[in-house]
């Protein structure tokens, strides 16, 4: 009988954990979301595939080092 607790309540913290996260995303995400317009202009035009790739990582870094970042090209 209590192993049956305790899996309840490590379903319980996970299940606390995902809302959380859910709910509260994280500022490197919301900066990503923001920029990702970029790369799919970039991919209406067409562009090459090395160009959306090096897009993508440059807008992954610099997110990851400053959150407020906006790519402009």
């Amino acid at each position: 009988m209590d192993n049956y607790k305790v899996w309840i309540g490590v379903l319980l913290i996970c299940f606390a954990a995902v809302a959380i996260m859910t709910v509260f995303p994280s500022k490197h995400k919301q900066c990503i979301d923001r920029n990702s317009v970029v790369i799919e202009k970039l991919k209406e035009k067409n562009a090459p595939r090395e160009l959306i790739k090096n897009t993508g990582f440059e807008i992954g870094v610099k997110c990851n080092s400053d959150p407020s970042f906006n790519f402009t090209k």
